[in-house]
């Protein structure tokens, strides 16, 4: 009897140990945290803070101070990192201009990467064929062989980024196709925008439709890994859609998802691409 007893009072004191324990713990003195560093943030924190610090880039245009910021959060790729918030806002509706101001930074990180890491001169000449005389006259004036002197100072020209899109020159439209590309794995409306260097563009607002009936509005840059001017927007075989670019008078219309057949004769649904340009 009296050992079933004293099994109940050590039942009874771990209980309530528990119990007060928890209420200190809780209630009395919870745990508080003053100055975390921001790696440590919750997810939802850290898209608050990147946007924070996107606004206060786009108020002093300090890259060198956004980036020091940045490198607190722990991303490996902080302009993915810039790129992907912005893509989740428009995909939960989102602020759109927040997303702008996202991409622009985003952006602006990539150019000044591009700056410190240039594309050799080889590769310019399709795009800009200026590049290419001014080189070779300069290799004569100064009697050396240094091709790469011209394309370094015109390749990358320095980007301000604008939180409103429309204050870029109109866009032309050079080409506007379909395309049979398997590995894109599923059917795209994409577009490339770039500038009279043949630079791409990040935040111009790109305006789909079915039809004539507006749908959608997406921005070029917020995908930096397949480049700054590019977009893309996921379309539907037996559509018809149509592009617009807001305030440029451009217009592309009759897209349609194209039939496509692969090696070995197997049908499947190809893309369509178009590439926009301002001679800038």
């Amino acid at each position: 009897m009296d050992q079933n007893r004293g099994n109940w009072y050590i039942l009874t004191g771990l209980i309530l140990g528990l119990i007060l324990g928890v209420v200190y713990s809780w209630v009395i003195s919870p745990v508080s945290q003053v100055d975390t560093h921001p790696s440590l943030l919750r997810t939802d924190y850290k898209d608050i803070y990147r946007s924070l610090i996107s606004r206060a880039y786009q108020f002093n245009n300090n890259l060198p101070r956004a980036e020091a910021r940045l490198e607190l959060m722990g991303d490996d790729e902080p302009a993915l990192a810039l790129a992907a918030q912005a893509q989740r806002f428009l995909a939960e509706g989102g602020d759109n201009e927040m997303a702008i101001i996202l991409a622009n930074l985003s952006a602006a990180i990539q150019n000044a990467e591009l700056a410190d890491n240039p594309i050799p001169a080889t590769v310019t000449p399709a795009a800009d064929p200026e590049i290419t005389p001014t080189a070779s006259s300069e290799t004569g004036e100064n009697g050396g062989n240094n091709p790469e002197i011209t394309a370094v100072t015109t390749e990358h020209p320095d980007w301000t980024p604008t939180p409103a899109p429309t204050e870029s020159p109109p866009f032309i439209l050079q080409d506007s196709s379909p395309i049979c590309d398997p590995t894109l794995g599923e059917s795209l409306i994409q577009v490339i925008a770039t500038n009279g260097a043949g630079d791409g563009i990040p935040g111009v607002a790109i305006q789909i439709a079915l039809e004539t009936d507006p749908n959608e509005i997406f921005y070029t840059g917020l995908k930096p890994e397949l480049g700054l001017g590019y977009a893309d927007f996921s379309a539907e075989p037996g559509l018809t859609y149509q592009v617009e670019i807001p305030d440029s008078g451009l217009i592309v219309s009759e897209i349609e998802v194209p039939t496509c057949q692969n090696e070995s004769e197997e049908s499947y649904w190809g893309s369509w691409e178009i590439y926009i340009t301002h001679p800038n």
